[in-house]
């Protein structure tokens, strides 16, 4: 097991147990709704009885609703947790890639992938997104309770 194929796991086991805790009631797609009394446009995992929530006061709330639901949604969760540990899989077990050649300036080296290298690639892909996963600290929320004097 490599280095870069134990991060990428880690990641896929941390999307995936967030996942599964947002998906309540085994809603896993959010989609975009309105609320009932003011019609505010709003993300939801159920229209008839929402026990997610989210409204966006961003300047473009439209596209931050869209987002939330298209991207943040459990069930793409779950779909990039299945493909970081199949990345991770195959990590492990290609043993050969695309393109090799000799370096130019040390022929003992031994063989190298070019750029274009698909394994290579994939690898550095899941590794940005296992990366950006895994650097996302879970923050305990700011209490806004007033504060006894």
């Amino acid at each position: 097991m490599t280095d870069a194929a134990t991060e990428i796991r880690a990641a896929a086991q941390k999307l995936r147990t967030l996942a599964t805790a947002a998906a309540h009631e085994d809603r896993t797609r959010w989609e975009v709704g309105y609320t009932l009394g003011s019609k505010s446009r709003v993300v939801v995992d159920n229209h008839e009885r929402p026990t997610v929530l989210i409204e966006s006061w961003a300047a473009h709330r439209e596209q931050v609703d869209d987002y939330l639901a298209a991207f943040a949604s459990p069930v793409v969760g779950l779909a990039v947790a299945d493909w970081l540990e199949h990345e991770a899989d195959a990590i492990d077990t290609v043993t050969t890639h695309d393109v090799a050649e000799y370096p130019d300036d040390d022929p003992d080296e031994g063989p190298q992938c070019v750029d274009e290298c698909g394994a290579c690639t994939a690898e550095r892909h899941a590794l940005a997104v296992a990366r950006a996963i895994n650097s996302a600290a879970t923050k305990e929320p700011a209490c806004t309770a007033p504060t006894a004097s």
